[in-house]
């Protein structure tokens, strides 16, 4: 498994990446900014919902999440909670530009997911047309040197840093290849 399965508040099964560190402060960083309850999550890329339903568990928060992955289908049936809600498809540039003209969220997380877009600038463009609180994990540098995709790395790094993230914790990637900065952004500023 690549994230950890979480199912009704429990961590069921560890998965590769670490997710518990990484939670934990997007967890702190919400609560620093003391935002609005109940709040709106978009989870891009979500995986096995992890981060997802914690957020929806701790924070009352009402959160959308997008994966094409067809196994999430039975994590979210699992969880059975009412206030995440699945889009099982997979999302284009364009489609998320077109999901910022429906919706608006107040936290959109974008772990580990830039390197899949091929034009990965225009999808950074709307990731930061969908929210307000923007929490990217890019690849890390040394992702050049054979991670997945990761002739993208240099490129969503320096596009990143353009835009003055606070890194709020690095993990290891799973090819141990360097650390994957956790940023956060304040889109209001970018918009």
């Amino acid at each position: 498994m690549y994230q950890d399965l979480w199912i009704k508040g429990r961590l069921i099964k560890e998965g590769k990446r670490e997710c518990a560190s990484r939670y934990q402060s997007i967890y702190q960083e919400i609560n620093k900014r003391k935002i609005k309850r109940p709040f709106t999550v978009l989870d891009i890329g979500a995986c096995y919902g992890y981060f997802s339903f914690r957020l929806a568990e701790d924070f009352g928060a009402q959160v959308t999440m997008i994966e094409a992955n067809s196994e999430i289908v039975n994590y979210h049936k699992a969880n059975e909670d009412e206030r995440v809600r699945l889009l099982n498809q997979k999302f284009s540039t364009k489609d998320l530009f077109d999901l910022s003209r429906l919706e608006q969220y107040d936290v959109v997380l974008a772990l580990s997911i830039l390197h899949h877009f091929k034009d990965y600038q225009a999808a950074v463009k709307a990731i930061f047309s969908l929210g307000d609180i923007i929490f990217i994990e890019p690849p890390a540098l040394e992702e050049t040197r054979g991670g997945y995709k990761g002739h993208r790395a240099q490129g969503i790094h320096d596009l990143l840093m353009q835009r003055s993230p606070t890194i709020l914790t690095s993990t290891d990637n799973l090819r141990n290849l360097g650390k994957r900065p956790l940023m956060v952004f304040d889109a209001k500023d970018w918009n």
